[in-house]
């Protein structure tokens, strides 16, 4: 059975929430830590482990959160003996998981991430977990995990949330939700580089982050529809008109999970016109289940 876990030690209160679960706990750093100016230097400590008989992990988990922090743009440096004001721990651990075939088992990827501002204890903490469904035997269940630990939201958007702590000390679900909207934002772009990759055998694949772009916007739409932040109501208003039917459908169910009076307006518009008749009773089953009630407490 599909899994994913994720604990960000960061501000004040703990939610636990259903799949993809994850487990959220932050809390006030201790001390009187200085906020952080700017984006300081960044030293990136990795360690991996697995059990496959290779022993050696195949997922590149070094340059993709190297391209993550900078992305965000925080410089990181090489040496632990370079100049830098935070250091990024990683430890990830791949882990044999359910046999599905004769001598043949998953794999369960857990990965612990702590941000420490140098000599000022933790700043946050973030555990990832997951494991693969072995629904696709075509693609393979370790193929599957890794896809599904790039795609899940607390990842994919790191450097978001990373940058949203150091710089303005945002909690994570706020953190999530602006990743989202610079996600929006670059699509266009994005999705050009991957179609100028794909046309010219000449070229490597693009980076992961463009790869999985269109899962990890399904992935973030319902996690920030399942946190039921008011907050992401602009971004998902304006993914009601996504080309893709998908997006719309998840961005449908992510107002309904928020039951915000603000989404009415915008899911009377896709209750009409939308081009696909899935997204149009979706849009109108979510206004006739009262959308505009508080959610339980």
């Amino acid at each position: 059975m599909a899994r994913a876990a994720v604990a960000c030690s960061i501000l004040s209160f703990s939610v636990l929430v259903g799949p993809p679960s994850i487990l959220a706990d932050e809390q006030v750093p201790s001390g009187a830590q200085t906020q952080l100016a700017g984006l300081p230097n960044v030293y990136l400590q990795v360690t991996s482990s697995t059990w496959r008989s290779r022993g050696r992990v195949s997922f590149a988990l070094g340059p993709s959160l190297r391209m993550k922090l900078e992305s965000a743009g925080f410089t990181v440096v090489e040496n632990r003996t370079d100049p830098h004001e935070l250091t990024l721990k990683v430890e990830y651990r791949e882990e044999r998981g359910t046999q599905f075939r004769i001598d043949l088992y998953g794999t369960d990827i857990t990965c612990a991430i702590t941000l420490e501002p140098e000599q000022q204890g933790q700043l946050a903490h973030v555990q990832v977990r997951e494991s693969p469904t072995y629904a696709d035997r075509d693609t393979g269940p370790y193929i599957e995990v890794l896809h599904r630990f790039e795609t899940n939201p607390y990842y994919y958007f790191l450097g978001d949330i990373v940058k949203g702590r150091v710089v303005s000390r945002q909690d994570v679900n706020g953190s999530l939700v602006r990743g989202l909207e610079r996600l929006v934002e670059t699509e266009s772009r994005l999705t050009s580089a991957d179609a100028e990759a794909a046309s010219n055998p000449g070229n490597t694949l693009p980076a992961s982050d463009v790869l999985f772009a269109g899962q990890a916007l399904n992935n973030a739409i319902r996690e920030v529809g399942r946190l039921q932040d008011a907050r992401a109501i602009p971004v998902l208003t304006k993914l009601l008109e996504h080309r893709d039917r998908q997006v719309r459908l998840s961005s449908v169910a992510a107002h309904g999970a928020i039951r915000s009076p603000a989404s009415r307006p915008a899911l009377a518009r896709v209750a009409q016109p939308d081009r696909d008749i899935d997204v149009r009773a979706a849009a109108a089953a979510v206004l006739a289940d009262s959308i505009g009630s508080a959610p339980s407490p």
